[in-house]
């Protein structure tokens, strides 16, 4: 599988997930925001980061593993 293929398809996965999930997830991972920095930007607790990229990591995991990522 091409890079661009499996970007694609994270890309289209994480637009499945709720809005405040998306937005963590992205703060986290493409802007590179630790969790502090992340409820602080959202007013959220640190707890709700960390919820919120489980979640959006769960998903993930369970749509990429054909690809053995």
């Amino acid at each position: 599988m091409a890079l661009q293929e499996l970007t694609a398809e994270v890309n289209r996965l994480t637009d499945n997930l709720s809005c405040q999930c998306k937005k963590v997830y992205e703060l986290s991972r493409v802007e590179g925001l630790n969790n502090r920095e992340i409820a602080s930007a959202l007013l959220i607790s640190e707890k709700t980061v960390e919820a919120h990229l489980t979640k959006a990591l769960k998903h993930l995991r369970a749509n990429l593993s054909e690809y053995q990522v």
